[in-house]
């Protein structure tokens, strides 16, 4: 079961941190597909920051890595 676990939290991780790479390197682009899609719905549209994509992007990437070392030594362990 906690592997199981282990595996959802490394997939999660996994996907946030692409997601978040990709924010940051195209960020211009797709804020700027946002607002010509969706700003005449709305007048005050805020979004993240690229610094706080770059944080966030980073942050996933320890949780990534700290997930599979934690299978991996689940599995060392169960051998």
């Amino acid at each position: 079961m906690i592997e199981l676990l282990g595996w959802i939290c490394l997939i999660i991780s996994l996907t946030l941190m692409i997601y978040h790479h990709y924010m940051h390197s195209n960020y211009e682009r797709v804020y700027q597909f946002i607002r010509t899609k969706y700003g005449q719905q709305t007048t005050d549209i805020k979004f993240p920051s690229k610094e706080d994509h770059a944080k966030d992007a980073q942050k996933f990437s320890y949780y990534t890595a700290f997930f599979a070392v934690l299978l991996i030594v689940l599995n060392l362990l169960s051998r």
